[in-house]
C-alpha cells in the first residue's frame, strides 16, 4: 500500500489560486461509483469536516496512474458559520488520464492522524470509490 497522502492548507489555496479549471464532473464520497470521459476531472464531494480539531480525510489507496491522478484537494469556508473552530467544504480532484478501471480507497479519521487512526462509528470504514474512464 502506497504511503497515504494528505495536502496541507497551503498546498490547497495555492491549487485554489492558481488557475485550474473546475470539474467536469463531482460526485459524492458516498456514490461508490463514477464515470468520467479521459482528459476530464472528477472532483469528490467530502462535505463538511473541521481540520481544526484534528479531522481529516486521507487517500489511503491510490488510483492506477495509467487510469488516474490526483489533482489536488480544495477548500471552502463554511458559509453559515463565522466563529473560531468552524468546519470547511472539503473536494478532492483526479484527472482522468486514460481508460480503464480504478478504485480510490479514503479513510477518515477522528481527532487522529492515520497512523493511531479513530474512525467515526457512524460512517462506514473505508470509503471505496470505483471510477471507469472512458476514451
Amino acid at each position: 500500500m502506497a504511503a497515504p497522502k494528505l495536502l496541507t492548507p497551503v498546498f490547497a489555496l495555492v491549487l485554489a489560486l492558481s488557475g485550474c479549471s473546475g470539474p467536469d464532473s463531482t460526485v459524492p464520497l458516498d456514490a461508490e461509483s463514477a464515470s468520467v470521459s479521459a482528459g476530464e476531472t472528477l472532483r469528490i464531494d467530502f462535505g463538511k469536516v473541521n481540520p481544526s480539531v484534528g479531522d481529516s480525510w486521507y487517500l489511503v489507496e491510490e488510483p492506477d496512474a495509467a487510469v488516474l491522478t490526483e489533482v489536488g484537494r480544495e477548500t471552502r469556508d463554511d458559509p453559515d458559520c463565522d466563529g473560531d473552530g468552524c468546519g470547511i467544504e472539503l473536494a478532492w480532484d483526479f484527472e482522468a488520464v486514460g481508460p480503464g478501471e480504478t478504485t480510490l480507497v479514503f479513510q477518515y479519521c477522528f481527532r487522529t492522524d492515520l497512523e493511531e487512526c479513530v474512525a467515526d462509528p457512524e460512517r462506514e470504514e473505508p470509503v471505496e470509490l470505483t471510477v471507469t474512464v472512458t476514451d
